[in-house]
């Protein structure tokens, strides 16, 4: 009779050894097909640790440039990582910003919602990739610590059954096999999720896909900042040319591919190993076809199983490819005097000699697929087209041909923001007329402004001449940009044309301030610009998009500009312009006023006029 109880409590904890495995597959697949913004997230904390190590590198790399966006950082993972996924790295950089590792800010990328990486700290980035690396590893060896635990259990307790039953009738199998049938039937009844829980789901889905929409403002920012006809711009490829980049792809592949095999050999070492290791274990258990039980684990069924996954595993690997580069690349331009053996010219699209250089020059290697004639969106017309303050009237361009040094500033008005990028004495040879110190101290700049903003460029002996220049127009210089110059290539100058002892690879730009000016937005760039060098003395165009962001909406002037200079809402004046072009009713009067024959380009002309008056 104590046998009897044995043997059906040996059983019973047989069972409910099985129990707990069905359960806890269950569970598992419950994990993954489920939808729901808590099981996501644990999701993406407890699998997908290796895309959490790679945007943790890609963050802590040297070559990173901020600021940066989320799809960017997920094309960079994609060479190390197989289909990253855009919102598990939103939720990861989401993560990191709340560690303090990071700094984001919330964009909208074509129609989905990102974050853009403003700033980083390395130390705490490498700091939470030597803990996810831990964790990682430690968590594998308690998986595979604890599945050897389970088989041998299980494993034990069969062996122990069949130890203590010599035979056992085909019948009674068949009767216990159809109740162990119904057991699960009804376990899987209450495993499922009811009603209300499933409603409740759905509500938790629903707010957050409000949550997560963009708000009318939002929408608005980047309709407004969104480019017309779409997006124009274009990442340069860091291997240059289509054929470097080939070149490095494929060593990238072969590189993956060789790892790909090494971990293959590793997971094969290891189910030897983990074999081995359980031969001492296992006992091979015999059954007829009419005592086998249905349901029964057996050693041989796990490790065909594994055998499986990892196939299958291998398979998917195998199976994935690396996309093309989209990025921007170079070509070579070939002529019949060119020899690549001399390498690249140091001056690139700015070689004044390319007709007769025997240096390797490049050009933009063009994308037929680029379409350029997209129509322009009616709503983006519109949000360009409004103004950001009401009080403040927006003007096409307008600009006035003439002698700064003769001009009455006086008719021109009162500005928010002076740009100037005067012809310094440097001592140099150049290919424009150059003014005097005394004529520079002599503009009638202070007449343009009673409070506000001057941006003034310098170079070389000028950077001094300005700071004094600076404080004899009534301004406290409070902040200085710096122009890095790059090439072609988009790599640093190191054969500058300006500068008596080393080469200049940048340029300054002396910020001044008058008085107290209001509604000023700082705090929202940084004071380097890195751009490619164009024509001689001509500036980049980001520092138009700094100006406007710091005083939006506001009138602003340009001194000493040249047709390439002029933009909406500006008004510049120098000698290299094309005529007189105003469009403001109340500087029109004024102008006309001052300088009925619109001439004001010598200082007899001046004179008369002044006479006259």
């Amino acid at each position: 009779m104590a046998d009897a109880w044995d043997i059906k409590s040996l059983k019973t904890k047989r069972n409910t050894l099985r129990e707990k495995l069905e359960k806890r597959k269950k569970e598992r697949s419950e994990i993954l097909s489920d939808k729901q913004e808590d099981q996501c997230k644990k999701e993406l904390e407890e699998v997908d640790v290796e895309v959490q190590k790679a945007v943790l590198q890609s963050l802590s790399a040297a070559t990173l440039v901020l600021p940066i966006v989320s799809t960017q950082i997920v094309e960079k993972i994609t060479n190390v990582t197989e289909n990253p996924n855009l919102e598990m790295v939103n939720f990861i950089l989401k993560k990191l910003a709340n560690q303090g590792a990071i700094s984001i800010r919330n964009v909208t990328i074509g129609t989905e919602a990102g974050y853009e990486v403003i700033s980083v700290q390395t130390k705490e980035l490498l700091e939470i990739y030597n803990d996810v690396n831990d964790t990682c590893q430690n968590k594998e060896e308690a998986d595979a610590k604890r599945k050897l635990d389970d088989r041998a259990e299980v494993l034990d307790s069969d062996e122990e059954v069949q130890r203590k039953v010599p035979k056992v009738d085909g019948k009674s199998a068949r009767k216990e096999s159809t109740s162990l049938d119904t057991s699960d039937d009804i376990m899987m009844l209450l495993s499922m999720p009811s009603t209300r829980e499933k409603q409740s789901k759905q509500v938790g889905e629903e707010i957050l896909e409000l949550l997560t929409k963009p708000t009318a403002k939002e929408r608005s920012v980047a309709e407004k900042f969104k480019s017309h006809g779409g997006a124009q711009v274009m990442e340069f490829c860091s291997h240059g040319t289509k054929v470097e980049c080939l070149k490095a792809q494929q060593v990238a592949n072969e590189m993956a591919a060789k790892k790909k095999i090494e971990r293959r050999e590793e997971r094969e070492l290891r189910r030897v190993a983990a074999a081995n290791a359980d031969a001492d274990k296992v006992v091979t258990v015999t059954l007829s076809s009419e005592d086998t039980e249905d349901g029964e684990i057996t050693s041989e069924a796990i490790n065909t199983c594994e055998v499986d996954s990892q196939a299958s595993t291998d398979d998917s690997e195998s199976s994935g490819e690396s996309d093309k580069c989209t990025k921007l690349h170079f070509k070579k331009i070939i002529q019949s005097h060119t020899d690549e053996s001399l390498g690249d010219c140091s001056f690139l699209n700015t070689c004044f000699h390319m007709a007769t250089c025997k240096y390797v020059h490049y050009e933009v290697d063009t994308l037929p697929h680029i379409n350029n004639n997209k129509p322009t969106d009616v709503k983006t017309k519109l949000s360009l087209k409004r103004s950001i303050d009401p009080s403040c009237t927006l003007y096409p361009p307008q600009w006035i041909q003439c002698d700064l040094r003769f001009l009455d500033m006086t008719v021109l008005g009162k500005f928010a923001v002076v740009m100037a990028d005067p012809p310094w004495d440097i001592h140099m040879e150049l290919p424009y007329g150059t003014m005097s110190d005394d004529e520079m101290r002599a503009l009638g700049i202070p007449a343009l402004q009673e409070e506000g903003l001057i941006f003034l460029w310098v170079t070389g002996r000028a950077m001094e001449l300005g700071r004094d220049c600076l404080k004899l127009w009534g301004y406290e210089r409070v902040d200085e940009l710096i122009w890095v110059k790059t090439n072609q290539l988009q790599r640093i100058i190191r054969t500058g044309r300006t500068g008596h002892w080393l080469n200049h690879g940048k340029e300054h730009c002396l910020v001044g301030m008058k008085g107290n000016p209001t509604n000023l937005n700082r705090g929202l760039d940084c004071d380097v610009i890195v751009a490619e060098v164009r024509a001689t003395s001509h500036k980049p165009d980001e520092i138009y998009g700094i100006i406007e962001r710091l005083s939006p909406g506001t009138r602003k002037i340009e001194l000493f500009g040249r047709p390439h200079n002029i933009q909406p809402n500006w008004i510049t004046l120098g000698n290299q312009l094309d005529g007189i072009r105003l469009v403001d009713p109340e500087l029109i009067t004024q102008f006309q006023k001052r300088y009925p024959d619109g001439n004001c380009m010598s200082p007899t002309a001046a004179a008369a006029n002044a006479i006259k008056n």
